[in-house]
């Protein structure tokens, strides 16, 4: 087979110009390296990530993450990775910066999609939401970055729904991928028909599609939160979807108390000296990135749930994203990284000054 069925033996991969043990030597030491990379923290925390995660960091070739021909520097900074992408994506993996990305092609977004929020979106949104909803009695509670509070959302009736509907079924909440001692909460999500039929649900939905100025299927499924006395969520930060995934980051948290709690239970920003204590019916509004440049996180709306001292607090939130969410999830997407026509931050490298251009051919067995 492999000698008469070299291309279906997949035997025409284009192979490293390096030698092995060059490539070998270029490994990360900490098994984390790859997820703090997809955070950004080779350019947060350079002393660190550059000496821990020389790999994930694109300080050297490895045996992961190559290149085919030690021209695809040049070819790269010549802007080749988009001009003649079918070549450079497969010989010029390192230099385009293509390695982590996924070619998954039901997760390309398509390029009449239109991105949410472009720079003075989130501002322009905000000032629109005080102004227009009055019904919802808003209010700003911080303005850079915005922070919105409507006092009167929802109805008593309207909460007692949400809970009774989209409460069906509470289990440990999880932090990121996994359960961990920083979020103790119970999670139920309205993924169920029994929920997501639900009109009065639907209506809430669009209500906050209204205010927000983006459609409902940009968002994640609601997420009812129960949390009893003593549990909590540390500080942490909303936005954690890569630029490049299906749905782009997360722009907004609207989040909406669904009880009032006898003791604790405040919300947190962290690094803005500013807690919202839970009252039953109420809502806040805040962006998870810059309003004058959206694909960038902003670090200010770091926050926490603080512990619940006496009584029970009912939640729910939405995370509102760049492009549609859910036909991306039914596509079988996930929190990564895929190929896109216009990658955003680590991606397709656009080069500057053209140079020499590569001639494009296929490559051989």
């Amino acid at each position: 087979m492999k000698a008469h069925c070299v291309k279906a033996c997949n035997l025409c991969k284009p192979r490293p110009y390096q030698d092995h043990a060059t490539l070998a030597a270029c490994k990360d030491s900490d098994r984390s390296c790859s997820m703090w990379s997809r955070e950004e923290e080779c350019e947060k925390n350079p002393g660190f990530m550059l000496k821990t995660c020389p790999a994930s960091c694109r300080q050297c070739q490895s045996l992961a993450c190559n290149d085919a021909h030690p021209e695809c520097a040049q070819w790269a900074d010549a802007g080749e990775c988009q001009k003649n992408a079918e070549f450079m994506l497969e010989h010029c993996r390192f230099s385009c910066d293509i390695c982590h990305v996924n070619f998954k092609k039901e997760c390309r977004r398509d390029k009449a999609m239109v991105p949410m929020a472009v720079p003075g979106t989130i501002d322009a949104t905000m000032e629109r939401a005080l102004a227009e909803y009055p019904q919802y009695t808003p209010r700003a509670l911080h303005r850079d970055p915005w922070v919105l509070q409507f006092d009167s959302f929802l109805s008593d009736e309207e909460v007692d729904h949400i809970v009774a509907t989209a409460g069906h079924r509470f289990e440990r909440s999880l932090a990121g991928d996994g359960v961990t001692p920083v979020r103790t909460s119970a999670t139920s999500w309205c993924n169920v028909e029994s929920c997501l039929r639900d009109a009065r649900f639907q209506e809430i939905r669009q209500r906050i599609s209204n205010l927000t100025r983006v459609p409902w299927e940009n968002a994640e499924h609601l997420q009812v939160l129960k949390y009893e006395p003593g549990q909590f969520y540390r500080e942490h930060h909303d936005q954690n979807s890569p630029k490049n995934s299906a749905w782009g980051p997360r722009l907004y948290t609207f989040f909406m108390y669904l009880s009032d709690v006898e003791a604790g239970g405040a919300t947190r920003f962290t690094r803005l000296n500013l807690s919202v204590a839970p009252k039953k019916g109420s809502a806040i509004l805040w962006p998870s990135v810059f309003s004058d440049d959206p694909w960038s996180t902003d670090e200010r709306t770091y926050h926490e749930a603080c512990t619940v001292d006496k009584g029970v607090k009912y939640s729910a939130n939405f995370w509102i994203h760049m492009f549609e969410f859910q036909a991306a999830l039914g596509r079988g997407c996930d929190n990564s990284d895929y190929y896109q026509d216009d990658m955003q931050g680590r991606g397709v490298r656009k080069g500057g000054k053209v140079g020499t251009r590569p001639n494009g051919s296929k490559g051989g067995g």
